[in-house]
């Protein structure tokens, strides 16, 4: 009797298992509360606050609240499991190299969230803002790393413009399956219309600052999303501005935990 496994057929069929599917939707609930967290930091900010708007100020703010080490563990796990869900699908036969494109960069993005709430949850914090002026110190000690960082805030910029176009044209809903509740249906269409443009002005005001603080030598100016807020603030009716897209990433969040259940998984 031949006892023997196809590894090949084996992975597939991991890789198509309904529960390692249904986990991978828990990461776009970490997501969310992410997102979530992070425009209500935007929001203090907006008015005025003291606060820290990025991932790092998300997590360290969902790690003092009651069970946030619980929290941040759940969200570790859907994050981790969500990355390796996307490598998987990326390695399958029948995906086209668009789709592996995509399910590779959305792989890698959700295992470094996941391996970032694992740190927080360990009691093992990083400052997502330190990082980001750290390093592009050390860029812009060469003509190269300069470059480096200008083409980086240049894809931020294209990543901005197609957030924007993806909620502005609706193709956000090519990824989803639909809802028979037209409440939910209204919900999802219009969290995603609000929610894609917020995010995609987070990044584009991201890839400024990087762009702008390379032509300017000044690595300080580069501290990732919380300085790409604070300098959005901090411009002629920036307060306004800001916390309109506070309100934004907030929406968004609530179309990510609607994407977590009616998300097409393809």
């Amino acid at each position: 009797m031949n006892s023997s496994v196809d590894p090949a057929k084996a992975a597939h069929q991991a890789a198509r298992h309904p529960w390692f599917e249904r986990l991978a939707r828990l990461g776009y609930v970490a997501n969310g509360i992410l997102h979530a967290t992070m425009g209500v930091l935007a929001a203090v900010v907006a008015t005025g606050g003291q606060a820290q708007a990025d991932q790092s100020g998300a997590m360290r703010a969902l790690s003092a609240q009651p069970f946030g080490i619980v929290l941040l563990w759940i969200c570790a796990i859907g994050a981790l499991v969500l990355g390796l869900w996307s490598l998987a699908q990326m390695l399958l036969p029948e995906k086209e190299l668009r789709d592996r494109l995509k399910f590779s960069g959305t792989g890698i993005v959700f295992l470094a969230v996941g391996f970032t709430f694992t740190r927080f949850a360990l009691g093992d914090p990083s400052d997502s803002g330190e990082t980001a002026t750290s390093l592009s110190g050390e860029l812009m000690k060469s003509v190269a790393g300069r470059a480096a960082l200008i083409v980086f805030g240049a894809v931020l910029l294209v990543m901005a413009g197609y957030y924007i176009y993806k909620g502005v044209s609706k193709k956000f809903l090519d990824d989803l399956h639909g809802s028979s509740r037209n409440e939910i249906s209204s919900a999802i269409r219009y969290s995603g219309m609000i929610g894609y443009p917020a995010k995609g002005l987070v990044l584009g005001a991201l890839g400024l600052l990087f762009i702008v603080s390379t032509l300017q030598g000044d690595p300080e100016e580069a501290s990732g999303i919380d300085g790409a807020l604070k300098a959005v603030r901090d411009q002629t009716f920036g307060s306004v501005a800001l916390a309109i897209i506070a309100a934004g990433l907030i929406v968004y969040a609530l179309y990510l935990f609607l994407r977590a259940r009616y998300d097409r998984m393809d």
